[in-house]
């Protein structure tokens, strides 16, 4: 969800509780009502599509996490038995696992697992003599379950992210609905109440306010911007 959207979002709930404090007053005028019901139904949707929004971006994250953490498991790893072909002058062996840190998770997906499965294999090869240089079947072991886990999360963006992109191009629709509801109908009609309940009436307009609050990296220029929506 953009900035502009959970500002929006924001003065939508505010103006929910407002409704909903207020219902006997508004509760008189059957169309008001409608609209007010037609309203909290789009902001439960709304909430619902940011909710999957939200999981797209945690999917990830979560994968990028663990192709980190597989990154140095297998650098570890490789560095430690190249170390140890350079000590016995094992040429073809040291070029197996001539990796900087970086190239360890570089390319496509399937490369980065067929790479450190190979750089694990390797190392179970050779682990009689990796001892001195660190290498041990349980380290070995921690660095299956590390690629047991990418392979693991693999699918999960590729699958969330559609529902995420839906998910946004469905929060759209919703946004201009509920502020079509807002201006167009409630506006117009909470005008009625000015003389006999003018506290809700303020209540509501006082809601209907957008405020401009800026992401974390502009927080210290957030500047309040009366605004309809």
């Amino acid at each position: 969800m953009v900035i502009d959207q959970s500002n929006k979002l924001r003065s939508y709930k505010a103006v929910a509780v407002a409704l909903e404090t207020h219902e006997p007053i508004w509760s008189a005028l059957p169309a008001f009502g409608k609209a007010v019901t037609e309203f909290d139904g789009i902001v439960e949707d709304i909430n619902t599509q940011a909710q999957i929004q939200l999981e797209s971006e945690q999917a990830s994250e979560e994968k990028l996490s663990v192709l980190r953490a597989l990154g140095v498991a297998a650098y570890e790893v490789s560095a430690a038995v190249q170390s140890y072909a350079v000590e016995v002058g094992d040429l073809a062996l040291e070029a197996r696992v001539d990796f900087s840190r970086s190239a360890i998770t570089l390319g496509k997906e399937d490369q980065v697992l067929s790479r450190c499965w190979g750089i694990h294999a390797l190392a179970t090869e050779q682990l009689a003599n990796l001892a001195d240089n660190g290498i041990t079947a349980a380290k070995l072991n921690a660095l299956k379950k590390k690629i047991e886990a990418f392979e693991t999360v693999q699918p999960k963006p590729r699958n969330r992210v559609n529902k995420g992109r839906a998910a946004t191009q469905t929060l759209e629709i919703l946004f201009r609905d509920a502020g079509t509801v807002l201006s167009k109908r409630l506006d117009k009609l909470v005008t009625q109440f000015a003389e006999s309940a003018p506290e809700f009436v303020k209540e509501y307009q006082s809601a209907r306010v957008v405020v401009d609050v800026h992401g974390p990296a502009k927080a210290k220029k957030t500047t309040p911007t009366p605004q309809r929506a």
